[in-house]
């Protein structure tokens, strides 16, 4: 092989260990790209539970709100889908959460257990 061969050979090869190292970090990319995809799903299904746990909170205040007023059922007292984007719309929650929450917050808010009246005795 004469001079220009191993030349030839020798950036063959260099290219080759360029291109392998290459493809090492790129799996290494590949790794951290799916850490931060598993992380961002994470944290917006931690968001959607919070969200959804404020929602029933208030949910629950609305309902007892409800029957302290005395004038309804404990069935009745349960906040409906309109109440509960009107008590959204109140609190401004648009500002805090974001516009594309208000369904998970209004189902939290909704799915609130129909209050069992106690007895004092």
């Amino acid at each position: 092989m004469g001079r220009q061969g191993r030349r030839a050979a020798t950036l063959v090869l260099v290219g080759a260990v360029v291109g392998g190292l290459a493809g090492c970090s790129s799996e290494e990319s590949t790794q951290e790209r799916d850490d931060r995809i598993k992380a961002e799903a994470r944290q917006r299904v931690d968001e959607r539970v919070s969200v959804r746990k404020s929602g029933t909170a208030a949910g629950v205040l609305l309902r007892d709100k409800m029957l302290a007023r005395g004038d309804t059922s404990p069935v009745e007292a349960v906040p409906d889908e309109t109440e509960c984007r009107a008590e959204w719309e109140r609190r401004l929650l648009e500002e805090q959460y974001g516009e594309d929450l208000v369904e998970t917050w209004v189902a939290g808010c909704t799915d609130v257990d129909v209050a069992v009246p106690t007895t004092s005795g």
